[in-house]
């Protein structure tokens, strides 16, 4: 068993940024069943699944093109992404 799968089993693990591991799963797609990432917290039970293709994504139910999810997602990453740089240069 390869380490990240030994990772994913364990509840409660802790990176070196202070949050919890996350435990992502990945299943190829088979006929009708497209591909999926599984993603659980690593604290408790909760998860996020995405199914995706080469145009669209559904992140929990919601699909949209992956325009419009680059659109939601790539500023709130790159705002998090200024502020850590921000904070680490003030150190």
């Amino acid at each position: 068993m390869t380490a990240r799968k030994q990772r994913n089993r364990k509840l409660v693990q802790n990176r070196s940024d202070d949050y919890w591991d996350l435990r992502i799963y990945h299943r190829a797609g088979k006929g009708k069943r497209g591909p999926r990432y599984l993603i659980k917290c690593g604290c408790c039970e909760n998860e996020l699944e995405i199914y995706y293709d080469s145009e669209s994504l559904e992140i929990n139910g919601v699909m949209a093109s992956l325009d419009n999810w680059r659109e939601i997602l790539l500023p709130l990453l790159q705002e998090k992404q200024r502020r850590r740089l921000i904070t680490m240069n003030r150190q």
